[in-house]
């Protein structure tokens, strides 16, 4: 079977958030592009972050960039939480300089880490809807509000 490769939006939109959420502030999200492929071979992968060498940026005169690849099959499958921390663990690869290079696991990426990571971004997050969600409790207490102000004014006006 060969392997097919597809554009994954939703996955951008969420390493993009990550990015962002987590402070990762080394790494340029205009520089990230994900895809999700189907048909491979592997038995244990779930993703994999490709690199545009150092050779290749000089040829081509570009920045570096990189590639996150998620395996449809298997990341698909995973629940929400799990495919942040597949995400989080394929950022952690990305080097503070952000040369083109990686940062291999040993010292760098370990299961604590990854879930020390989910766990401030989950919190980030729910912080964030608890805010999005009050904003707009207080915007819908507003409208409520001054709707019944109104109604009343019309019915003053009747009368």
């Amino acid at each position: 079977m060969v392997i097919r490769y597809y554009t994954a939006p939703d996955v951008k939109r969420l390493v993009d958030k990550m990015v962002a959420d987590l402070h990762f502030t080394h790494i340029n999200p205009d520089c990230v592009y994900c895809f999700r492929s189907e048909g491979s071979k592997s038995r244990r992968t779930v993703a994999r972050i490709h690199s545009l060498e150092k050779l290749w940026q000089k040829a081509l005169k570009t920045a570096p960039r990189y590639l996150i690849e998620v395996i449809g099959e298997r990341y698909d499958k995973l629940s929400q939480a799990n495919q942040e921390k597949v995400l989080i663990h394929e950022l952690l690869h990305i080097p503070k300089g952000f040369s083109g290079g990686f940062k291999p696991h040993k010292g760098y990426i370990d299961e604590k880490t990854i879930n020390r990571l989910h766990h401030l971004y989950t919190r980030q997050r729910t912080s964030a809807e608890r805010s999005s969600t009050a904003g707009i409790q207080s915007l819908t207490r507003g409208l409520s509000l001054r709707l019944k102000h109104a109604s009343k004014s019309e019915n003053l006006k009747k009368h």
